[in-house]
């Protein structure tokens, strides 16, 4: 009997723990997630998107889908502090990952929609209503190919360069000189932009690290966490350049401006 009352109570426990183990699979969380947002539930989606973020799960359908979930939340009249921000941050990430145009697609729709109501509330309280500066001229010029290209085409105005210093310096036909000076003038500015473009596009890859903000008071501070005397807080939902963490500090980059707000205000994109 003894022996019988332990194989029983071994397999309950067996039991629970499989089947712990199988609400805790990312496969079973989207699912439940999924399911959850279908049905309206805004709260168990979150819950259960923000377990598969927790676990590492990197995906932009998930991203998106909790981009919903919050944006759900804040619709249905339920909102918590911070929902609209953690929504563009669903999509920014969303966007950022996807190689599906129309999923790209709707995340910047979704994006748009989600800022609007920020820049909305922002000019209710007197606020600067600017929730997006964009990126800079430097990095949204080397985005628009990939690193390995921008490395080709430097090779290639380079050879260009070299060749067509070489045949002017052979040559007698003064319609070659003139051919391969021009080429050469061509090739020098296009090798300097390539190698900037380059070095930014590696930059990015390697060390850039971007937030987006989740609070609606996220206030500047100094360098010792003082907030700044009339600082207005950086816009909820805002994409910021992450500079430097100091403890609970983080320097940021939005636009034009550099501050420090604090690190529980922020929340880091996958990349």
């Amino acid at each position: 009997m003894r022996a019988l009352a332990f194989l029983v109570a071994f397999l309950v426990l067996f039991s629970c723990a499989s089947s712990a183990r199988a609400e805790d699979d990312p496969a079973t969380l989207f699912t439940q997630a999924t399911q959850a947002l279908k049905e309206g539930r805004a709260g168990d989606a979150i819950a259960s998107f923000e377990a598969l973020a927790d676990r590492g799960v990197v995906d932009p359908v998930a991203s998106f889908d909790r981009g919903l979930a919050y944006a759900m939340r804040v619709r249905i009249g339920a909102e918590v502090p911070g929902d609209l921000g953690r929504a563009v941050h669903g999509f920014e990430e969303a966007r950022d990952l996807s190689r599906d145009a129309r999923l790209t697609d709707d995340a910047t729709h979704a994006l748009t929609v989600v800022r609007s109501e920020v820049a909305r509330r922002r000019t209710r309280a007197g606020q600067p209503v600017e929730v997006d500066p964009g990126r800079s001229l430097v990095r949204t010029v080397a985005s628009l190919l990939a690193e390995d290209a921008w490395a080709a085409l430097a090779v290639g105005s380079s050879a260009l360069l070299a060749l067509g210093l070489l045949v002017r310096w052979l040559a007698r036909a003064s319609r070659l000189r003139v051919a391969c000076g021009v080429a050469a003038g061509v090739a020098a500015p296009a090798l300097a932009v390539s190698i900037a473009m380059t070095l930014a596009a590696r930059h990015d890859r390697l060390g850039l690290r971007e937030a987006v903000v989740v609070s609606a008071t996220a206030r500047p501070t100094d360098d010792r966490g003082i907030t700044v005397g009339g600082g207005t807080p950086l816009p909820e939902g805002a994409r910021v350049e992450v500079l430097e963490a100091r403890g609970p500090w983080t320097r940021v980059r939005f636009g034009a401006i550099e501050a420090s707000v604090a690190a529980g205000a922020l929340r880091d994109l996958a990349r």
